[in-house]
């Protein structure tokens, strides 16, 4: 067994182990016992009453072993307790298994969603994830280069990058970099991908297909028989809230749908909330002057428009219809339960992590992974209203099946549709 490694800010912190599988050389020393010393290959060698050749086509799962001596071996090892040393098999093997990921939007669940994934996936093939944590509100250039070179420093054989504002884009794609790099991102925005990705084969850029959502909210409210709508847009520097808000405009004027804009300054249910209540606030009557349907970018959005309609007697569905977006742990829950998008962000992670192995496999240091479609953790299968929150199945397109929009690879978000959304009330 090995030790799983997180790195945060250049430190490293052991949680659970796994095994390293298809490393051709071992360390000599193992674990530190109780006393100090280091239990070493040898000794279980010795233990085992065979080779430590052996132990190490063991450790390494060669099929080159026979069942019993496999057993004998697994015994030796289990009650010395030996572990392998990272640090000595990276000395041998010149290679450290370890990949950089670098991540802005924290704070959130997108992102969040998308970061376990591509961790888990990792852990799952035997690497180590070096994680740093960027504020993006006080992003700068330099901090970018600084934590980058930091990660080269540790010998990273590859970074992900989840980017998604504009200037961490932009520094992930111009940082000058001699190994692969994915970058998490949405299709639209102030930098432009293409040029990058069409004369770097190192460079692949991966995000949610936010267009064909929105598409399909349009589509949902118009057969529901609305007319009017409000848009409440995210932060205008997140390349998600611009991708969204674009194709809101775009597709409603397409349908038909009078829309207006209502431009917030971050994601939160409070802003959301503070800022509807004063727009409720400045009707002459909410009700009979309220669009007959809202839409925010986000389901945190939602819920603080959701609590103003509340507290001003206004119903959801039954006088204003309500739609969210992310479908955010406990919006199923919620009062009503939301009709939002579901982005399948854990299918986003596989995909990073499937195109991060694609390139490294170019070279034969780790061999790629099975496609994206039936990893178990891709898929976007939910419509209707029993979609549950983060029911991703099999059945997502192979990395090479997803479209791609402004050089960005993307992958579909399916609309949840619950009990918020109703019929036009006038």
């Amino acid at each position: 067994m090995g030790e799983w490694g997180l790195r945060v800010a250049g430190r490293q912190w052991l949680s659970h182990g796994f095994r390293v599988r298809g490393i051709g050389s071992d360390d000599v020393q193992g674990v530190v016992t109780m006393t100090g010393k280091r239990v070493s290959i040898f000794e279980v060698a010795k233990a085992a009453g065979v080779s430590h050749q052996t132990v190490s086509r063991v450790i390494n799962h060669s099929p080159n072993v026979s069942p019993a001596t496999r057993a004998k071996v697994q015994a030796a090892i289990d009650e010395l307790g030996y572990r392998p040393s990272g640090a000595a098999r990276a000395l041998a093997t010149n290679r450290t298994r370890t990949i950089a990921l670098i991540a802005g939007g924290m704070s959130y669940f997108g992102p969040l969603s998308t970061i376990s994934s591509i961790e888990d996936m990792a852990r799952k093939h035997g690497l180590y994830v070096s994680i740093a944590i960027m504020n993006d509100h006080e992003y700068t250039q330099e901090a970018f280069e600084q934590v980058a070179n930091a990660c080269l420093d540790q010998g990273v054989e590859a970074f992900v990058f989840v980017a998604p504002t504009d200037p961490m884009v932009e520094a992930a794609l111009k940082a000058r970099l001699r190994v692969p790099r994915v970058i998490l991102t949405s299709s639209h925005g102030a930098v432009d991908v293409e040029p990058y990705t069409a004369k770097d084969p190192t460079i692949a850029v991966l995000g949610i297909d936010q267009w064909s959502a929105m598409r399909d909210i349009v589509r949902h409210l118009s057969s529901l028989g609305h007319r009017r709508a409000l848009y409440l847009a995210g932060p205008s520097e997140w390349r998600d809230a611009e991708t969204r808000r674009i194709a809101w405009l775009e597709e409603s004027a397409k349908a038909g749908l009078d829309t207006q804009v209502i431009d917030l300054t971050d994601w939160g249910s409070s802003l959301a909330y503070d800022t509807f209540n004063a727009y409720l606030d400045s009707l002459d009557d909410p009700k009979r002057d309220l669009p007959t349907a809202i839409v925010a970018a986000n389901d945190l959005q939602a819920m603080g428009v959701n609590r103003a309609l509340f507290e001003h007697g206004i119903r959801v569905p039954q006088d204003v219809s309500l739609i969210g977006f992310d479908d955010m742990p406990a919006v199923c829950n919620s009062i009503p339960p939301m009709t939002t998008i579901h982005p399948d962000f854990s299918g986003l992670g596989v995909a990073a992590m499937t195109a991060l192995f694609a390139q490294l496999g170019a070279d034969g240091r780790i061999p790629a992974t099975s496609a994206v479609k039936g990893s178990g953790a891709g898929g976007n299968g939910v419509a209707g209203a029993d979609g549950a929150n983060g029911a991703d199945g099999a059945g997502s397109p192979s990395l090479d099946e997803l479209p791609v929009i402004h050089g960005v690879k993307v992958s579909r978000a399916r609309m949840v549709v619950r009990d918020s959304t109703a019929e036009a009330a006038r």
